[in-house]
C-alpha cells in the first residue's frame, strides 16, 4: 500500500470518517437540491423560482402555519434567510418532510428522503469513532446511496468515497467537527426527551389519582342517576296517561342539498296507487324499484307529503321514514319513530342502549311499544327507504297479521327488484328506473345551472336517461363551472364534452361531496350494485358479461335467453333465465310487436364496461363467442327483407362488437380465439359472413370491413379453408370498399377474385358471374362505361344460361346493365333493361321489397332523362315508400331516393321541395358513410344547383366546390364526376360574372368528357353548350356559334329532332 504523509489519514481509520462526510456533506448537499425541486415544483408559477434569496425565505416562513411558526422558531429564524447553503440537516428534513409549503409529496420522494432522515439520526449519530469494518462501511454507504439513487441525486461523490485510498487530514478535522456538533445535539435532544417523559411520568401519577376520587364520585351519581330514572319512569307514565290523544306528524326522507322537480306525473301516480290500495281491508304495500339514481327517495317523500296535507287536516295521522340501509340504521329510525309516537321514554332509552338484546331484538321490542301507540291513529304511511336486500326485512317490519296495523300502509323503496313479491290486492310495484319526464328534466337543469339553454338541456337530459342524480350532478358542475372567472361562459355544449373524453366521475365529484341525502356519486353507487348484483346472481353476471360486448342499444330479450342457454352451465328453462333478468332493478325493458327488449342507461352501461374489464380476458372471449352464436341464430341466413327488419336492432351491436373481435381474432391471436371458441373454423367463417352482410345491408360499412377482414384472416391461416375460400372473402371485402368509396382498392379485391375464381372454376360459373357482376359496378363508378358494360353482359350471359330468365340474379344483372347504358345515353336501351329487372323482381319478391324499389328507382331516373317527368316522380316516390318502409328513415338507399326525388322536382320548378329532398339525402349520408364518400359529393353537387336556381349564387358555388374537392380525391382528375362537377362550378362562375373561370371550368369538363365519353356524347354536347354560352358573354360570337352547333349537332344525333 501508498505510504500516507501526514496531511492524509489510512483507508481502514478513514472509512469512518467517510461516513461522516457522507452524511455532514454530500446528504446535506442533496437535500438542498431535493427541497430547491419540491419547492420550484410547487411554487415555481406563483411565488416564484427558490433562488436563495430573503425572498424565498420570507416565502417559505408565511407559509407555515402559526403552529409551525412557534414549534419550530430557532429553525426558522435561520431559514427565513432564504439561503439554502445556511440549513443543517434537521431544517432541510423539517422543510422536506414536515413543513406546510412542501405538502403532496410524491411517494417515492418522501419514502426516501424519510430513509436518509432515519440513517442520520439513529444510525449514523451512534457509530462509534474509530474504527469501521467493510461490510459495516458498505452497508451504511449503500443505505444513502440507494436513497439518493431512487431520488435522482448523483452518487458520483459517493463513489469517489468508496473508492477513495486516502482522506485529507484537513477534510477529515471539518468532518469530525461537524460530526462532534450532530451528536451534541442528539444528546441535547436525548436529555430534552429524558425530561419531557420524567415530567409525563409525574402527570400521569397525578391524572391517576383524580381519576380515582372522580370514578368513586361518579359511582355516587349512577346511584343518584337510577334513583332520578325510576322517578322520571314513573312521571312518564304520568304523562302518558295524560297524552294518550295522538297527534299527527311527517317525517320525511333527508332533503338533498338542492332543489328537487316536482315529478307532478310521477307522484301523482304513487298517490293514486297508495289511494286505491287503502281500499284493501288490512296493511298495504308499495314498491318503488330502481337503479341507483334513479329518485325513489325523493318520489317517495313528495308523494308522502302531499298525502299528508290532505288528510292530517281532518283526522289523526302520520308519515314516518325508516331508513332500511342496514340494521343499525333501521335501529335508529324505529327508536325515533317511537319518540315520535310519545313511546314512554325511559322504555325506548333502556331498549336502544341495552348491552343484553340484538339489534334484531331491540328492533322487535321497540315494534311491540310502537303497536300500542298505532292504533290511535286513523291513517299512516310508513316509508321503507334505501332497502338494499328485502331479506334483511324479516321480521322487521309491522306485521299484515297484527289488527293494530289494520289502517296503515308501506311505501318501500329498494334497488331489489327480485325480492318484490307479485302484485295482488294489498301489494303494488311501480318500477322508476326510466327518469324523469323530459321537459321535467329540461327545468331542473335550467333550476340548479342558473342559467337557461333549452335544447342543449334537452340534449344533455337525454344523454344522461333522465337520471335525477346525474342531472344535479351535471347541473352542480356546470353552475360551480361558471363561477370561476376563467371559465364563466362554460357551456352545455362543453360539459358533453367532459363526458365524452371520459370524465364523468369529475363532473359528479361536486354533488358528491356537499349531499347529505345520497352521499354516493352516481358512478359509485351504479357500481356498487353491479358488483352487488354479479356477486349474487350467476344468471346476471352472464346478462352482464353479454351486454359488455354489445352497445347501450335495446337488445332482444330473446336473444339474451339464448345466449344464457349456450354459456350458463347449469341447464334451467329459459322462462327462468326471463324472469330473473326482469326482476333486476339495473335494466330496462321495453315492448313493441316484435318482442320484449332490454336496455340499459349509459351510466350503466358504462360501469358494466369497467368492472368487466377486470375479468380474465377468457371471459371476453366466451362473451363474445356465445353473442356471435346468438347474433347469428336470430339473423338466419335467408337474404330477405324479414331478415334486414330483424336485423336492424341488432345493428347497433354488431358495430360495437366489432372493434372487439377484430382484437381478439387478431393475426396473432386469431388461431388461438378459435381454437378456445365453441365453433368449427367453417362455423366462424359462416358467423362473420353474416355479421358483415348485416352490417353492410344497414350502411355499416366500416363494421362490415372488419367482419369481412377477419373472415380472411380465418381463410388464409388456417388449412381446412382453400383458394376459394380466400377469394369469397376478398370478394366481400371488394363490395364494401365500394361503398364505401374507395374504388381502387374495390377493383383490385374484386380483380383478384375474377383471377382466381376464372382458374379454379372455369368461364362460366355462377361465382364467376357474381364477380364480374360486381367488377362492373366498380369500372361504371369509375367512368369506364365500356369496361363495365362489358363486365355486366358477361355476368349476365352466365347468368341466364345457369339460372334461367326469370332468377332474381338475372334481374340484378339487368339493372346493372341498364345503368350502364343510361349513363352510355342509350336511354331505350336502358329503360328495357330496368323493365325487365322490374318484372321478374315482381313476380319473384313481391311488391314491397327493396329490391324492387332499386328496380322503381332506375326507371325514374331513365324516365327523368327522357323527358317524363310526372312518370320519373312516381317512380321514384314508389321507391322511397318502400325503403322507408322496409329500411327505416336512415338508410343511405333512403337517400338515394330522396337525391332522385330531389332531381325530379327541381326540373320540376318546385326548388323549395327539391331543396328538402336533397337536404335529406345530404344528412343521412354524413351521419352514415362519411364527409368524404362521392354519394356525400353528388348531395352538395345536386344542392349547389338547387341554390343556383334560388339565386344563391355564393351557396351554390361553395356546395359545387365540396363537390369537386372530393371528387377530385376519390376518384382522380380525369373522372366524369370531376367533368361534372366542373362543368356545373364554371355555370356559377358565369353568373357571378367571372367569365375567365367559367371559361377554364367548361374547358375542363370538355377535355374529360371528350377522352371518356367520346365526341358524340350528350353530355359533351352539354359542355360545348355551356362554352358558347360563355364566349357569347365574353363576345366572341363566332366561337360561340361554333360550340353551339356542335351540340346541336349532337343532340339531333342522340335525342332526336
Amino acid at each position: 500500500m501508498k505510504k500516507l504523509g501526514p496531511e492524509h489519514i489510512d483507508v481502514a481509520y478513514a472509512r469512518n470518517n467517510m461516513i461522516c462526510h457522507v452524511t455532514t456533506d454530500i446528504l446535506t448537499e442533496g437535500l438542498r437540491e431535493i427541497f430547491k425541486q419540491e419547492w420550484d415544483s410547487h411554487y415555481k408559477a406563483t411565488l416564484g423560482e427558490w433562488k436563495d434569496d430573503p425572498k424565498n425565505g420570507s416565502d417559505f416562513c408565511n407559509g407555515e402555519s402559526p403552529r409551525n411558526q412557534n414549534k419550530h422558531a430557532r429553525l426558522l429564524a435561520t431559514m427565513t434567510k432564504g439561503n439554502r447553503a445556511e440549513w443543517d440537516c434537521t431544517m432541510l428534513f423539517y422543510a422536506i418532510l414536515f413543513s406546510d409549503c412542501i405538502h403532496s409529496l410524491n411517494p417515492v420522494v418522501r419514502s426516501n428522503v424519510d430513509k436518509l432522515r432515519l440513517f442520520r439520526n439513529e444510525e449514523f449519530a451512534h457509530i462509534a469513532r474509530g474504527h469501521l469494518s467493510d461490510v459495516e462501511f458498505q452497508n451504511a454507504i449503500s443505505k444513502v446511496e440507494n436513497a439518493f439513487l431512487a431520488l435522482g441525486l448523483s452518487i458520483v461523490k459517493i463513489q469517489e468515497l468508496e473508492t477513495q485510498t486516502y482522506f485529507p487530514t484537513e477534510q477529515l478535522r471539518h468532518v469530525l467537527k461537524k460530526v462532534d456538533d450532530l451528536k451534541h445535539e442528539v444528546q441535547e435532544k436525548e436529555k430534552e426527551v429524558q425530561e419531557k417523559e420524567r415530567e409525563v411520568r409525574r402527570k400521569t401519577k397525578i391524572f391517576k389519582k383524580k381519576r380515582k376520587v372522580i370514578q368513586e364520585k361518579d359511582k355516587k351519581l349512577q346511584e343518584k342517576g337510577k334513583e332520578l330514572q325510576q322517578k322520571e319512569e314513573q312521571r312518564q307514565t304520568l304523562e302518558e296517561q295524560l297524552n294518550s290523544e295522538a297527534s299527527s306528524f311527517c317525517i320525511l326522507p333527508p332533503k338533498p342539498s338542492h332543489d328537487v322537480a316536482n315529478r307532478d306525473s310521477d307522484t301523482s301516480k304513487i298517490i293514486e296507487q297508495l289511494k286505491a290500495l287503502k281500499k284493501s281491508t288490512g296493511l298495504s304495500y308499495l314498491y318503488l324499484s330502481g337503479n341507483p339514481g334513479s329518485g325513489k327517495s325523493q318520489m317517495a317523500s313528495l308523494a308522502a307529503e302531499r298525502l299528508f296535507c290532505e288528510e292530517s287536516i281532518s283526522t289523526a295521522s302520520f308519515v314516518m321514514t325508516l331508513n332500511a340501509e342496514n340494521p343499525k340504521t333501521l335501529l335508529e329510525s324505529y327508536a325515533t319513530f317511537a319518540r315520535h309516537l310519545k313511546c314512554p321514554e325511559y322504555a325506548v332509552t333502556n331498549t336502544f342502549t341495552s348491552k343484553d338484546l340484538s339489534t334484531d331484538e331491540k328492533i322487535i321490542s321497540l315494534k311491540t311499544l310502537i303497536s300500542t301507540k298505532i292504533e290511535l291513529y286513523s291513517s299512516w304511511l310508513l316509508i321503507v327507504d334505501n332497502v338494499t336486500n328485502m331479506s334483511h326485512l324479516d321480521g322487521n317490519l309491522p306485521d299484515p297479521g297484527n289488527g293494530q296495523c289494520a289502517k296503515g300502509q308501506l311505501l318501500i323503496t329498494t334497488q331489489d327488484t327480485a325480492s318484490i313479491p307479485p302484485s295482488g290486492s294489498f301489494i303494488q310495484h311501480i318500477p322508476v328506473s326510466k327518469g324523469m319526464e323530459s321537459h321535467e328534466a329540461g327545468s331542473l337543469l335550467e333550476m340548479l345551472s342558473g342559467f337557461s339553454d333549452p335544447k342543449m338541456e334537452k340534449e344533455v337530459a337525454r344523454v344522461l336517461d333522465y337520471q335525477p342524480l346525474a342531472l344535479a350532478s351535471a347541473a352542480t358542475y356546470v353552475r360551480e363551472v361558471r363561477k370561476n372567472k376563467l371559465t364563466p361562459n362554460f357551456s352545455w355544449d362543453d360539459f358533453l364534452k367532459k363526458l365524452d373524453q371520459g370524465k364523468r366521475s369529475t363532473t359528479e365529484a361536486m354533488l358528491a361531496g356537499s349531499n347529505p341525502s345520497y352521499k354516493n356519486s352516481m358512478t359509485a353507487a351504479t357500481t356498487f350494485a353491479v358488483k352487488k348484483t354479479i356477486a349474487a346472481d350467476k344468471v346476471l353476471e352472464h346478462t352482464f358479461h353479454f351486454l359488455s360486448v354489445c352497445a347501450p342499444h335495446p337488445l332482444s330479450l330473446q336473444i339474451v335467453v339464448n345466449y344464457l342457454s349456450k354459456v350458463n352451465k347449469e341447464p334451467k328453462d329459459p322462462e327462468i333465465f326471463a324472469t330473473r333478468i326482469c326482476k333486476c332493478s339495473l335494466l330496462l325493458f321495453e315492448e313493441d310487436n316484435s318482442g320484449v327488449y332490454i336496455r340499459v342507461h349509459q351510466i350503466v352501461h358504462d360501469v358494466i364496461n369497467n368492472v368487466m374489464k377486470t375479468c380474465a380476458e377468457n371471459k371476453e372471449l366466451e362473451a363474445v363467442d356465445g353473442a356471435i352464436l346468438s347474433f347469428c341464430q336470430v339473423i338466419g341466413h335467408e337474404d330477405d327483407s324479414h331478415t334486414l327488419i330483424r336485423s336492424k336492432k341488432i345493428v347497433p351491436h354488431l358495430v360495437t362488437m366489432s372493434e372487439i373481435i377484430d382484437g381478439l381474432f387478431s393475426e396473432e391471436g386469431i388461431s388461438d380465439a378459435v381454437k378456445a371458441g365453441s365453433s368449427t373454423p367453417y362455423d366462424y367463417r359462416n358467423y362473420f359472413k353474416t355479421l358483415g352482410h348485416t352490417c353492410q345491408k344497414n350502411c355499416e360499412f366500416r363494421s362490415a370491413l372488419t367482419y369481412f377482414n377477419v373472415m380472411l384472416r380465418l381463410t388464409q391461416c388456417d388449412d381446412v379453408f382453400g383458394d376459394e375460400d380466400v377469394v369469397n372473402a376478398y370478394g366481400y371485402i371488394g363490395t364494401v370498399h365500394h361503398s364505401l368509396g374507395d374504388l381502387q382498392q374495390a377493383k383490385e379485391c374484386h380483380d383478384r377474385a375474377i383471377t382466381i375464381f376464372l382458374k379454379k372454376l372455369g368461364p362460366e360459373h355462377i361465382d364467376v358471374a357474381n364477380a364480374y357482376d360486381n367488377l362492373g359496378t366498380v369500372h361504371h363508378d369509375l367512368g369506364d362505361l365500356p369496361q363495365a358494360k362489358e363486365c355486366h353482359d358477361r355476368a349476365l350471359t352466365i347468368r341466364l344460361k345457369k339460372l334461367g330468365p326469370e332468377h332474381v340474379d338475372v334481374a340484378n344483372a339487368y339493372d346493372n346493365l341498364g345503368t350502364v347504358h343510361h349513363d352510355l345515353r342509350d336511354l331505350p336501351k336502358a329503360k328495357e333493361c330496368h323493365d325487365r329487372a322490374l318484372a321478374i323482381r315482381l313476380k319473384k319478391l313481391g311488391p314491397e321489397h327493396v329490391d324492387v324499389a332499386n328496380a322503381y328507382d332506375n326507371l325514374g331516373t331513365v324516365y327523368h332523362d327522357l323527358g317524363d317527368l310526372p312518370q320519373a316522380k312516381e317512380c321514384h316516390d314508389r321507391a322511397l315508400t318502400i325503403r322507408l318502409k322496409k329500411l327505416g328513415p336512415e338508410h343511405v338507399d333512403v337517400a338515394n331516393a330522396y337525391d332522385n326525388l330531389g332531381t325530379v322536382h327541381h326540373d320540376l320548378r318546385d326548388l323549395l321541395q327539391a331543396k328538402e329532398c336533397h337536404d335529406r339525402a345530404l344528412t343521412i349520408r354524413l351521419k352514415k358513410i362519411g364527409p368524404e364518400h362521392i354519394h356525400v359529393a353528388n348531395a352538395y353537387d345536386n344542392l349547389g344547383t338547387v341554390y343556383h336556381d334560388l339565386g344563391d349564387l355564393p351557396q351554390a358555388k361553395e356546395f359545387h366546390d365540396r363537390a369537386l374537392t372530393i371528387r377530385l380525391k376519390k376518384l382522380g382528375p380525369e373522372h366524369v364526376d370531376v367533368a361534372n362537377a366542373y362543368d356545373n362550378l364554371g355555370t356559377v362562375h358565369h353568373d357571378l360574372g367571372d367569365l375567365q373561370q367559367g371559361k377554364e371550368c367548361h374547358d375542363l369538363a370538355l377535355a374529360i368528357r371528350l377522352k371518356k365519353l367520346g365526341a358524340d356524347h350528350v353530355d359533351v354536347a352539354n359542355s360545348y353548350n355551356n362554352l358558347g354560352t360563355v364566349h357569347r358573354a365574353l363576345g366572341d360570337l363566332q366561337q360561340a356559334k361554333e360550340f353551339h352547333d356542335r351540340a346541336l349537332t349532337i343532340r339531333l344525333k342522340k335525342l332526336g329532332p
